[in-house]
């Protein structure tokens, strides 16, 4: 393994490790659990080096993609198995997303929560998140369509 090859990967985690971050925070309710998604997604990375050279955005959906895989594969574990959850996690957000918003879009089933997140959080289109999701584009629209209307009777009830 060069030298290069460290700075390059290096620099790859830099520039999207908040955004993986927020898809594993979001998805998952442990820190410990969020923290490990987070780290096997950059496993996997620095073992899919053809995606190194990848435009940005591909590379960046491809680790979204991964990020929600990985959370779904832990969230699948820790359901077979007694622990903790923490109920509040002290994440602190960057955007300018109001932190009621972001709580009730995380207790949202996963289905809805997702899409939500993805196109409002991430910036992704409907296109986009069916390919991300593997979904159909008219799924990805009702999802958020329900899920809107969700959040709107969470958010007028608080």
């Amino acid at each position: 393994m060069a030298q290069s090859d460290n700075a390059l990967f290096e620099n790859l985690v830099n520039i999207h490790s908040d955004a993986v971050t927020r898809v594993c925070y979001m998805n998952l309710s442990d820190r410990a659990d969020a923290e490990d998604a987070w780290q096997n997604v950059f496993m996997k990375l620095w073992k899919s080096q053809k995606m190194w050279d990848k435009p940005e955005s591909e590379l960046h959906k491809w680790l979204v993609t991964v990020a929600l895989n990985e959370c779904r594969d832990i969230k699948r574990r820790l359901f077979h198995r007694s622990h903790f959850n923490i109920d509040e996690l002290n994440v602190e957000y960057t955007e300018d997303f109001d932190k009621e918003v972001i709580t009730a879009v995380k207790d949202l089933p996963e289905k809805y929560s997702s899409v939500i997140y993805l196109y409002y959080f991430e910036g992704y289109d409907i296109r986009e998140i069916s390919s991300i999701l593997s979904a159909n584009e008219n799924t990805v629209k009702s999802r958020l369509k329900r899920g809107k209307e969700m959040l709107k009777g969470v958010l007028r009830n608080e």
